[in-house]
């Protein structure tokens, strides 16, 4: 491409004959300068705009591949994850689904025990009700019985019992003062048959039997040991006597009464 100064300093050969004129052919070379001239620049200038607009677009087209690589590669990566996720998520959920269906297996086998055992309680406590409802009826019914029992007669050897002792308690207050000793509990055995109530069938009366055959047991026994003291303060009192008849000391003019408590007999109209 000519440059304007080249334009301007072309030459042309001279003709002969039939050439153009000359001055107006400078004329037109001059114009054609300046225009040509103002041409050439602002290509000039659009040559390098282009340019700029040219690296422009090759960075921008680097940028926007380089953009490119990264949207895939963050696309690949969140594909990635979330498949990782899904994976995860799928392990959590069957591992969560065993472990509340071993969960809710072992509950229902505990509830299964929980409620067998509920049901022996409740049948273990419905049979000592009904045991306890038998024993209370039992015991009611023996206890409506006592009433129409009636308290059982004396017997002729309690009387004689009772007539013996009193004697003897007598002639030991009248003759010879006592020894003092400490008091004990003397029981009666006739007493305690009189106030003990007659079972009504061998086998019959339970803990109520047991007791009253302990009692008297009891009653028999320190009777006996009762009896037994009589009859020493008895033989104490004859050998009492005899001394003081073989001394004769204030001895009395009357003979002395001696009584033969081998041979004493008690009965209903006795005066001693």
């Amino acid at each position: 491409m000519l440059t304007p100064q080249e334009v301007s300093q072309h030459a042309f050969a001279k003709a002969n004959f039939g050439g153009y004129n000359m001055a107006m052919v400078d004329e037109f070379l001059d114009q054609l300068t300046e225009d040509y001239t103002a041409l050439y620049k602002e290509n000039a200038v659009l040559k390098s705009k282009m340019k700029v607009l040219v690296d422009k677009v090759e960075e921008y087209r680097a940028t926007e591949d380089g953009m490119r690589k990264a949207l895939l590669a963050a696309q690949r990566t969140a594909d990635e994850m979330v498949a990782e996720a899904e994976q995860k998520k799928e392990a959590l959920m069957r591992t969560a689904e065993a472990e509340a269906r071993a969960k809710i297996e072992g509950l229902r086998h505990e509830l299964e025990s929980e409620q067998l055992r509920l049901t022996a309680a409740q049948n273990a406590t419905t049979a000592y009700v009904a045991k306890l409802k038998g024993l209370y009826q039992h015991e009611m019914e023996y206890l409506s019985t006592l009433s129409s029992l009636t308290v059982p007669e004396p017997t002729t050897a309690d009387k004689a019992a009772r007539e013996i002792e009193s004697s003897m308690q007598r002639i030991v207050a009248e003759e010879t003062p006592a020894p003092e000793a400490e008091p004990e509990d003397t029981v009666d055995l006739s007493d305690l048959q009189a106030d003990a109530p007659e079972p009504e069938q061998e086998g019959d009366g339970g803990l109520y039997a047991e007791l009253l055959e302990l009692n008297l047991d009891r009653g028999a026994k320190r009777a006996e040991e009762r009896r037994d003291h009589e009859r020493h303060a008895a033989r104490r009192y004859e050998e009492d006597g005899e001394e003081e008849a073989g001394d004769g000391e204030d001895a009395d003019d009357s003979p002395t009464q001696r009584i033969d408590f081998e041979n004493l007999k008690f009965g209903k109209d006795f005066k001693f």
